[in-house]
């Protein structure tokens, strides 16, 4: 694939672009135009211009999230118009957009809307379609050898592009949206970068209000916090899906201000912790990830692996081991100060365990259909992993939304009664079905057995309002 406008010198780039202005003007009839949302609303000229002309923008929002994990970022950051910053630039334009293939052979047909381009020839909007254009030319389904763009002005301010970028990506054509973390840097930068304040973005972008925006401003910090809970550190990628959802960053958000205030930060850290192992199995819809709150890995997912047996017993074994040594802090990425210097105290064993089965989690989702090796030095399938992990920490979500909706302690008892009794009639009414069914014959040992566990159970919460009774009887004499 041929970079495009990197045999160009900038220079040359913004002559070429003046001299089809001028040709522009002089044009009689009807003339291509568009208007875009600057300083009131603009009416800009809109050029064909030669396909290998513009450059990439390397400081897009939308690829930023990749970008600043690239290994030869700071290649890109030195010289971004270099062709070896525009090959890296247009791998991940084109890796970033979720759609590229429909985008792609809708171009066949040609351009819906123009681009957006500086005097200097840098592509503000349009990355994408300049990168499928390049490839269709190159495999030979397309003759054009253009791109339509419109041109910004010449006394155009980088805050100003900043700002024009953010708004044009909200407007969906043939574009694909903002992941929700390429979306949160391009809100920091306009805050940071362009000097526009919360209220200011807002009103640009149409958002409900100043608060949204700083609470999506404090969540890209959440997620450089969260990120930093795991050895290795995570990517911010790590945080794109395909069910982006801000909502359960800002819920999250106030769950860790509240633990950070009352008994400091190394709680606000178990918080996430225990949030960011439903999170990183695929338990990322909001009603999910409301109820990983909690002591729930500890109440529920740690007991229910240690049930169930192989690899889950193994894991949870692994997770509860006592602590030998203190953990050692994770790295602090560059540029990023939300944390202060003083180092961690050692952990206590909840702690640990948290740290153990996120770090696997962790670690299954990212090797694949590869192995991952336990922290007794256990080398087992990462699929077997993710599906045990998986399974119990389902459980321990359902359980942990139970909790929640049995309402308070006091309350508690009762309604997982009455939740059992409902479970227990039902259970009766299905053995009417197929009790005399000669089919049924080997599931019969196991209802057995759960039948032995359900009476074993229910002699100890009997057992348990009893001594509540026989206390009251005492304190009475």
């Amino acid at each position: 694939m041929r970079e495009g406008g990197c045999n160009m010198t900038e220079a040359n780039r913004e002559q070429h672009i003046a001299q089809a202005l001028s040709q522009y003007n002089q044009q009689s009839g009807p003339r291509d135009t568009m208007r875009v949302p600057l300083r009131g609303g603009m009416l800009l000229e809109v050029l064909e211009l030669p396909l290998d002309l513009p450059v990439l923008n390397a400081e897009s929002f939308r690829i930023a999230p990749a970008l600043a994990e690239y290994p030869q970022a700071d290649l890109v950051r030195a010289d971004p118009y270099s062709p070896a910053a525009q090959r890296i630039v247009a791998e991940l334009v084109r890796a970033s957009h979720r759609h590229s293939e429909e985008l792609k052979e809708s171009l066949i047909d040609g351009q819906d809307q123009p681009g957006l381009i500086t005097r200097k020839g840098k592509l503000l909007n349009g990355n994408t379609r300049c990168v499928l254009l390049r490839e269709l030319r190159a495999e030979g389904r397309i003759a054009t050898s253009s791109i339509r763009v419109a041109v910004l002005p010449a006394d155009v301010v980088e805050s100003q592009e900043l700002e024009l970028e953010s708004v044009l990506q909200k407007q969906i054509e043939h574009k694909d949206e903002y992941n929700l973390v390429s979306e949160l840097m391009m809100l920091k930068k306009l805050h940071e970068d362009a000097g526009m304040t919360d209220a200011a973005i807002a009103r640009r972008l149409r958002m409900r209000s100043a608060q949204l925006v700083t609470d999506r401003r404090a969540a890209l910090d959440l997620m450089e916090r969260a990120r930093r809970l795991t050895e290795p550190m995570l990517p911010l990628t790590a945080f794109i899906n395909e069910r982006d959802q801000a909502q359960n960053w800002i819920e999250l958000l106030a769950r860790v201000r509240e633990a950070d205030q009352r008994e400091g930060r190394p709680a606000g850290d178990l918080v996430i912790g225990r949030w960011l192992i439903a999170y990183m199995l695929g338990f990322n819809s909001v009603h999910k990830l409301r109820h990983a709150q909690g002591t729930w890995v500890e109440t529920d997912v740690l007991p229910d692996l240690a049930e169930g047996g192989d690899i889950a017993t193994t894991i949870a074994e692994t997770a509860t081991a006592p602590i030998t040594e203190q953990a050692t802090p994770a790295r602090r990425p560059v540029g990023v100060d939300v944390l202060g210097d003083e180092p961690p105290p050692p952990p206590d064993a909840d702690s640990a365990a948290v740290r153990r089965l996120l770090n696997l989690a962790a670690a299954a989702s990212r090797a694949g259909d590869g192995d991952v090796t336990l922290d007794d030095g256990e080398t087992v399938p990462a699929a077997d992993v993710r599906d045990s992990l998986t399974a119990s920490v389902s459980r321990g979500l359902a359980a942990s939304k139970r909790r929640s909706l049995a309402g308070n302690k006091l309350q508690r008892p009762a309604y997982g009664l009455t939740q059992a009794r409902a479970g227990l009639r039902d259970a009766l009414d299905a053995l009417d079905e197929v009790s005399d069914l000669p089919e049924f014959s080997p599931h019969r040992d196991n209802v057995l057995a759960l039948l032995d566990e359900v009476d074993e159970l229910l002699a100890k919460v009997t057992e348990a309002v009893h001594a509540d009774d026989d206390t009251e009887a005492n304190l009475d004499d």
